[in-house]
């Protein structure tokens, strides 16, 4: 019985430290990316709007690996936990695709069109397919056994 313990000591521990590097590394790619948009373009509307947004999207990844920490260690929260996760989710997605989308279109006027689109759906695509998925996981949780 020690030994299983043991081995989910040491599971919880590595999960604690992966999902710890994985927040310090959305950080330090948050901080990258404004200081090299901040030195390397003029500040503008859509600079502003660009770097309040990723922020935004930033902090609700953090919020979200927080919750999934918490889900692992209370799994009788779980259908809570997936409530919270799907309302993140959705936050991202509107955030990402009135993000994307917009400067796609905007950037697509004066360059290569179809691609530029094509890279703004995906973009939008990504957290929505996330959102997607838990919403399934939610009603999986609900239905009757």
């Amino acid at each position: 019985m020690t030994v299983k313990s043991n081995q989910v000591n040491q599971h919880h521990q590595v999960l604690r430290a992966s999902l710890a590097l994985l927040g310090l590394t959305l950080f330090a790619v948050g901080i990258w990316a404004t200081i090299l948009l901040v030195l390397t373009t003029k500040i503008s509307v859509a600079l502003i709007l660009v770097l309040g947004g990723g922020w935004a999207v930033l902090f609700c990844i953090g919020a979200g690996l927080v919750i999934l920490w918490r889900l692992i260690q209370r799994p009788q929260q779980v259908s809570l936990a997936v409530h919270r996760l799907r309302w993140l989710l959705g936050i991202i997605t509107v955030i990402i695709a009135t993000m994307s989308l917009t400067f796609a279109y905007i950037w697509a006027k004066s360059g290569d069109a179809p691609g530029l689109i094509f890279i703004g759906l995906f973009l939008s695509a990504m957290p929505f397919a996330c959102w997607v998925v838990v919403s399934v996981w939610q009603t999986t949780l609900k239905s009757p056994k």
